[in-house]
């Protein structure tokens, strides 16, 4: 296949080599120099202060799909994305390829645009940064891919020098260690620009490998508010979006009622519902990633048969991150599962490890949780949550839940399988009717990204969460974070809907 980037680039160096010879870089330079006094508007600042993160692109044309909109004025579009709710505006001033013109961001300028203006283009050399401040830029776009270490470093002090912030764009994890040069925004193409193959999964299983307090944009392929969601829960501030815009007959119309989609479907933790229990992790890098969604429960299991058991070494580990990263008006309940084990054993666990709550899933009856619940007061001196999970097949199994009402604090109705949970597998909710005990209960097994709206049509007065385990994995203990937070926006979007 044709690499796309490759062409450009080729392209790029002669297209700067043809400029020099008709603007010398000293005449270029020395115009530069006399408007270095003025500030340009921080890209970064408004886009960590931003409600929607967006930066609306003025994109005419793609290499990949030809004219997008060849009319299109920079007089007009980016003023309108101003006035509809962008953070900062994204012009694209390749021509050959794009269609585009440094022009572009003076007639922008001159038409009353007062965002932050990335200049979006293929730097190749530091000449095309002069002309980035001189048309008016507040950031550029450095490419990872594009540019050696080095000379990206040094393109980027440049960049500072002449006033403006530098935009570092990441395909893969390979180019991971430009991140070291401390760019001012660290962006993540979903596009393959090589192919130009989008898919914005690239954002989500990179989101955990940049530094947390790094302002991030995810970039291309966004075409959804509910994407905004799930992107902004894995710590993106900023969503670069082009063609979603611009294909419309007026872009600054749609980008307003993308905005206002997304201020309509954005929620408050008060707002979200049915408590979400996230079970079986092992891992403390996808435990903060998790944590970071916003989920009620993290569950962790003790049961050593389990693949996906957590020993106690690593459960330390886990537990003083924990501790570290999230103020405790927020944190989630630390539940540990376990099947059939002795009540010292559990009670020892609880207090090593702070837990907040135990899942029972092996056939510990009415008398060993009375037990159970009086030694960790004794011990801990406080109270804890007692899950008793049940295992159904039938009406009689669930019926079987009201025989603990009297001692545990929720229910969890699970499906019965092989292993001891993370089968897989539903069981057939219908049978819940039978349930009319006083306790809430979870509802587990099986649960996965497609069932969203069946769980929002599913109805019982005691249903108080639901339990996300073996679905929603890469591997055993290790969850997929963007499916994830993919599927908890689906359930709160869907209720609001529903309100």
């Amino acid at each position: 296949m044709k690499d796309i980037l490759n062409e450009i680039v080729e392209y790029k160096r002669i297209e700067v080599d043809r400029m020099k010879a008709l603007r010398p870089q000293r005449l270029l330079y020395a115009d530069v120099e006399r408007i270095l006094d003025g500030e340009v508007p921080s890209l970064k600042t408004a886009l960590m202060q931003s409600d929607t993160g967006i930066i609306a692109e003025f994109k005419r044309r793609s290499p990949s799909k030809g004219w997008i909109k060849e009319e299109g004025l920079a007089c007009d579009i980016p003023l309108e994305y101003q006035r509809n709710g962008a953070s900062a505006v994204s012009i694209l001033t390749d021509g050959k390829f794009f269609g585009g013109d440094d022009s572009f961001i003076t007639e922008a300028r001159g038409s009353g645009v007062t965002l932050p203006v990335l200049y979006k283009n293929f730097v190749v050399d530091e000449y095309q940064l002069f002309q980035a401040r001189l048309c008016g830029a507040s950031a550029v776009l450095l490419i990872a891919s594009v540019l050696g270490r080095k000379e990206c470093g040094s393109l980027l002090s440049v960049a500072h020098e002449l006033g403006m912030e530098v935009l570092l764009e990441l395909h893969d994890e390979h180019e991971l260690d430009y991140v070291d040069l401390m760019p001012d925004v660290c962006g993540v193409n979903n596009r393959n620009l090589g192919t130009f193959v989008t898919d914005v999964e690239n954002s989500f299983r990179l989101a955990s490998m940049l530094p947390s307090d790094m302002c991030k944009v995810s970039e291309s392929g966004i075409s959804s508010p509910d994407t905004i969601l799930s992107l902004r829960q894995v710590g993106f501030n900023g969503f670069l979006i082009g063609e979603c815009f611009m294909k419309a007959e007026n872009p600054g119309r749609e980008l307003g009622r993308f905005v206002h989609e997304l201020e309509k479907l954005s929620y408050k933790s008060s707002e979200r519902g049915l408590n979400i229990k996230v079970c079986g992790l092992t891992d403390l890098g996808n435990v903060l990633d998790v944590m970071s969604l916003g989920v009620d429960m993290l569950g962790f299991i003790f049961y050593k048969d389990s693949p996906r058991y957590v020993s106690p070494e690593r459960m330390d580990i886990i537990c003083m991150a924990f501790d570290q990263a999230i103020s405790s008006d927020v944190k989630p309940l630390k539940i540990g599962v376990f099947v059939d084990s002795a009540v010292d054993e559990i009670v020892t666990a609880v207090a090593r490890f702070r837990l907040d709550g135990v899942q029972l899933h092996g056939h510990e009856d009415v008398g060993m949780l009375d037990s159970l619940r009086s030694a960790v007061s004794s011990v801990c001196g406080r109270d804890i949550t007692i899950i008793k999970a049940l295992c159904i097949t039938s009406r009689a199994d669930v019926k079987a839940g009201m025989d603990y009402c009297d001692s545990a604090d929720m229910l969890l109705f699970d499906t019965r399988g092989k292993a001891v949970g993370g089968n897989g597998i539903h069981f057939d909710w219908s049978v819940l009717e039978a349930y009319d005990g006083k306790l809430p209960f979870i509802l587990s097994g099986g649960i996965g990204h497609d069932d969203a709206k069946d769980l929002l049509r599913f109805s019982h007065p005691r249903l108080a969460g639901i339990d996300l385990n073996s679905r929603f994995e890469t591997s055993p203990g290790i969850k997929n974070i963007g499916m994830l937070s993919r599927f908890i926006n689906e359930m709160r979007v869907l209720r609001n809907k529903q309100q």
